[in-house]
């Protein structure tokens, strides 16, 4: 059996030093998230952050500049985790019409079990979108099945995501200002259904399923953080 070259020594030194830096941002990041849950999220946190994280100053300035990017980087980090607990029972669905309506609504449904994961993602707001967050792989992926199978009779994809993504961050705001009102969820998931083109008995009853209550470990970053159940 032919063996395998040995990596140069400066990829491997490379890599190591990728990674480090990563698991550093990850402490960095799940470190900030607990503060935020404790403090609120509009607490100026980068003292206590140094100090929860166990770092220098200078360490925590090689990754972020302000307290703002701070926040940005753990509504990224709540994003994704939250997308990562949704995204199976939703993917479940072989609609892609269904797979959006139940997204929609499991997202919206743990962001109001957990109030202050709803807050981060309420600041964080668009520029969630640019922080490589799993929104950007998980739904263009059902808008495009969706447009390819016909499903969804639209041209284009992107007008289509912002549609979905803006009111469902609409949504996270107005939940801020008070909460949502019984069935907003569900009417706003018909809504969207509409828009890409169901017919709308159809997005209404796609949009009225019975959804399977999400669970998140007692011992999870997010429930840790999220500042317990209604």
């Amino acid at each position: 059996m032919d063996r395998q070259p040995a990596p140069a020594p400066e990829d491997h030194r490379t890599r190591v030093a990728a990674e480090r830096r990563e698991r550093m941002h990850s402490r960095l990041v799940e470190s900030a998230l607990l503060v935020f849950g404790q403090r609120g999220v509009d607490a100026s946190i980068i003292d206590e952050l140094i100090s929860t994280a166990g770092v220098s100053r200078g360490t925590f300035y090689n990754y972020f500049r302000t307290n703002e990017d701070v926040l940005v980087a753990v509504s990224v980090a709540v994003s994704n985790e939250m997308l990562r607990v949704v995204d199976p029972f939703a993917h479940a669905e072989p609609d892609p019409a269904a797979r959006i309506a139940v997204g929609m609504r499991l997202f919206l449904g743990l962001a109001e079990e957990f109030p202050a994961l709803g807050a981060f993602l309420s600041r964080g707001g668009v520029r969630v979108l640019r922080g490589n967050g799993l929104i950007n792989e998980y739904l263009p992926r059902d808008l495009i099945q969706g447009r390819d199978s016909g499903r969804f009779p639209i041209a284009e994809t992107a007008p289509a995501f912002d549609m979905v993504v803006g009111s469902t961050l609409a949504a996270l705001h107005r939940m801020q200002s008070g909460g949502l009102p019984d069935g907003h969820a569900s009417t706003l998931a018909s809504l969207a259904l509409l828009a890409l083109g169901l017919p709308a008995d159809e997005a209404e009853s796609i949009a009225q399923r019975p959804l399977l209550k999400l669970e998140l470990a007692p011992d999870s970053l997010l429930a840790r953080a999220g500042g317990g159940r209604k």
